[in-house]
């Protein structure tokens, strides 16, 4: 769908964010008329790190897919003040879900609260976590797109910055990091000089889907300085709003 078709659909919004309130409801209306005047901007940017066009068709018939890392008993990785991963990504995650289908997307999203999407009856750590991921990447399988949501963590505490992996099973990924990378460093982080890095073999979901997919390293939960901002609500939704314009500037 077009970024202009969003101007026309302004009700959609009533039914998408029930489960939100009022307040949030209004900022995430004001994130939509912003991101429809940026994302056109955007879009023209991108076309000089690339020289074909990232669409492939629309999406109707398909969805994309949004993926907070962890949950449940997979809270991911720590902070030093207890802050889990888990927790952090589902916030963003909710926000870039409702906000792209604010503009009308198809989306779909593997968890909506603090739980695993794995098989019932399964009593180990290990085995929840195997089924946790083999159910997601069925997922990923039969998106039109991808995003996973996740934190960073590192032992050494200066490191900051987002930082997008792609999966290299299918070409859309790296254009699709590639956008979303220019509107996150545009909007927010002007001088993180982090590279868009294709996926390696131990990162399962990437370096076994079949569909275009990212994985979203928000920031460094290690980084005092980033921990802050992303326990913050706005900051938060300032990184799911960027994270959108990134994927309607690339117009899947």
């Amino acid at each position: 769908m077009h970024v202009f078709a969003a101007a026309f659909i302004p009700f959609y919004g009533v039914v998408i964010v029930q489960r939100r309130s009022s307040g949030e409801y209004l900022f995430l209306f004001a994130l939509v008329v912003a991101a429809i005047t940026a994302a056109v901007l955007l879009s023209l940017q991108v076309m000089k790190v690339f020289d074909t066009s990232g669409s492939n068709g629309t999406l109707e018939g398909d969805y994309i897919l949004i993926d907070p890392g962890h949950g449940g008993r997979d809270g991911g990785a720590s902070a030093a003040d207890g802050t889990l991963e888990k927790d952090i990504n589902l916030v963003i995650s909710l926000s870039l879900y409702d906000l792209l289908r604010f503009v009308g997307y198809r989306a779909e999203i593997t968890r909506d609260s603090d739980r695993m999407t794995c098989d019932a009856g399964l009593k180990t750590l290990r085995e929840q976590k195997v089924s946790d991921m083999k159910n997601r990447l069925i997922l990923f399988d039969k998106s039109r797109l991808a995003i996973s949501v996740h934190q960073n963590h590192f032992e050494q505490p200066q490191y900051w910055g987002t930082q997008i992996w792609y999966s290299t099973n299918h070409p859309e990924s790296k254009m699709l990091g590639a956008s979303v990378r220019q509107a996150v460093l545009e909007m927010l982080q002007p001088d993180n000089k982090r590279e868009l890095k294709k996926s390696t073999g131990d990162i399962y979901l990437l370096s076994r889907t079949t569909t275009a997919a990212i994985i979203v390293e928000c920031g460094f939960l290690s980084n005092p300085a980033e921990l802050s901002k992303l326990k913050d609500e706005t900051y938060q939704r300032k990184l799911a709003f960027a994270i959108a314009c990134g994927v309607i500037a690339y117009n899947p």
